[in-house]
């Protein structure tokens, strides 16, 4: 599996992309609003943050994530529906994880809480919960190479 940084110039894609994954997410916990969600996509996401998740050359997903302080946090990963359920998410937080351990970082990211299938992918992987509000679970996870040189 490979990460390709999208193309600038198909970095509008990639608000559809993440109506397409998160519409439902997002419109049962608070409603969906599309000209806030896409104006809060765009002011705060940056088109060099994405990256496409490809096995065999072929798109199955997108990842979007940036270097903080002390983490890589990721702040979407979304696997196509036609290729759920076969592990790609797994081998993208497997491969961040290295990228961070490479550079001393854990891995952290958002979930909303009522994402369970994102929320046991999560939990099931290793992630903990290290804050939480009404909406979001606030999760991360130090890798064992990164944990044992601590």
């Amino acid at each position: 599996m490979d990460l390709t940084p999208i193309k600038q110039d198909e970095f509008a894609q990639m608000f559809e992309l993440f109506k397409a994954s998160m519409f439902p997410i997002i419109d049962e916990a608070l409603g969906w609003d599309e000209a806030f969600q896409e104006r809060n996509f765009k002011q705060h996401l940056k088109p060099e943050w994405f990256y496409w998740v490809e096995v065999d050359s072929e798109r199955v997903g997108v990842v979007c994530h940036r270097y903080k302080e002390a983490s890589l946090h990721i702040h979407l990963l979304a696997i196509f529906r036609p290729y759920q359920g076969h592990g790609y998410a797994q081998q993208v937080l497997v491969q961040l994880e290295q990228i961070a351990a490479g550079e001393g970082k854990a891995v952290t990211l958002s979930c909303f809480k009522n994402n369970q299938r994102a929320v046991k992918l999560y939990r099931t992987y290793g992630f903990k919960v290290l804050g939480e509000d009404d909406l979001f679970y606030d999760f991360g996870k130090v890798s064992h190479a990164l944990a044992s040189m601590l």
